[in-house]
């Protein structure tokens, strides 16, 4: 059982991995070439925060995700802790949430109903159809997708409006950890302040962990982000409460510039610069600096309260403010009936609206097609 103020925990993490992708046949044999991807990584997450990890590409952000996931493949060295339990795959796949940089949805089926077989998907039977259903209403209304879009076909969907209901997917579930892979690539500003906002104000209404990944992070987006965690090349540079960020990096000497943005400016700060020799050896002289630097001198920031999140009771109310309720992934998985009878309307309910607009595929569908309406008729009226 969570406690009301529950902590993520790194300690020491290292993680060896592949380091290029190789082909089929090398990965066969087994001779991908493999490395050090993650080099000592410590740092934590409070209830109700919002961490962003930054880094190039290639500084070993999505092996972060993967190894607190447990998806990594290879060796991990290290103590990953959520409320001071070891982090097992078992307890991840019970408390937390994963949101992929790309995930396919089913094209045919409408937003309110992506969530809704989402919901019936990842949330226990002891959860009534309609909590389940109203939990589908609330998602909907937090990611701004209004009635309109919750009636239209994924296939209709903007970019901005299919990140938010892959987002919404895992929202469903109310996940005390929730993970995200650049869930800002390739949408336009306006977009991208929409979706750190909308995560920001679930952590902190919910009392919830969240962890995104950033490659090139706005100004605009800083008030959102209770930590940052600059990585370079699998080494941690800063890690810490972003109110404190800029005090750090004035006393070791690197003040950001007036009007600069200050997320954009330490990103540089811990790349590596590659175009010259001459700017290579500059800046990875730079960054050893400030990677030992950090590890002499960043624990007291590492565990420093952000001091904006709102810890929130167990137990408690709604959405309010007021207290926080277990997540549903906490209540127990469906049963195996429950995820059948799920998947079949599913697969019913795509082969008839396909019948509908007279675009099914086969003869094998067209027959099956009156022993699958029976089950539809109520999903199609209910959506």
């Amino acid at each position: 059982m969570l406690a009301n103020d529950y902590t993520l925990e790194l300690s020491n993490i290292f993680h060896t991995g592949q380091v290029e992708p190789g082909s089929c046949f090398q990965r066969l044999c087994g001779s991908v070439q493999t490395g050090l991807i993650l080099k000592d990584i410590s740092l934590e997450v409070r209830a109700g925060e919002v961490l962003a990890v930054l880094g190039s590409k290639g500084s070993g952000k999505r092996a972060l995700l993967e190894v607190i996931s447990r998806r990594s493949r290879g060796p991990t060295r290290g103590q990953i802790l959520l409320d001071g339990a070891p982090m097992t795959l078992s307890l991840y796949q019970r408390c937390c949430g994963y949101v992929s940089h790309r995930t396919d949805l089913l094209p045919s089926l409408s937003v309110e109903q992506t969530l809704h077989y989402s919901a019936n998907l990842s949330i226990g039977s002891q959860v009534s159809g309609y909590v389940r259903s109203s939990r589908v209403r609330q998602v909907l209304a937090d990611l701004a997708l209004s009635q309109v879009v919750a009636r239209r076909s994924v296939a209709n969907l903007t970019v901005s409006e299919h990140r938010r209901l892959v987002v919404g997917m895992q929202l469903i579930k109310d996940p005390v950890l929730l993970l995200l892979d650049e869930p800002t690539a390739d949408l336009d500003p306006l977009a991208t302040y929409l979706v750190v906002s909308m995560l920001s104000s679930h952590a902190r209404r919910r009392g919830r962990i969240v962890i995104l990944t950033m490659e090139k992070p706005r100004s605009d987006v800083f008030p959102f982000l209770d930590r940052a965690a600059y990585l370079c090349l699998g080494d941690l540079v800063y890690a810490g409460p972003t109110r404190l960020m800029l005090e750090y990096f004035r006393t070791i000497g690197f003040p950001c510039p007036q009007l600069e943005n200050p997320l954009m400016y330490y990103l540089c700060l811990s790349t590596v610069d590659r175009r010259s020799r001459e700017r290579f050896i500059e800046s990875n002289t730079q960054i050893i600096a400030l990677v030992e630097k950090f590890k002499l001198e960043g624990a007291p920031y590492r565990k420093s309260s952000a001091g904006g999140a709102s810890h929130v009771v167990v137990g408690g109310g709604g959405d309010s403010g007021a207290g926080h309720k277990l997540p549903f992934s906490s209540l127990g998985k469906p049963s195996g009936l429950q995820v059948g009878f799920t998947l079949y309307q599913r697969y019913a309910c795509i082969c008839v609206q396909r019948l509908l607009c007279g675009c099914h595929s086969s003869a094998t569908e067209a027959a099956a097609a009156p022993l699958l309406l029976w089950p539809t008729v109520a999903i199609l009226q209910e959506h």
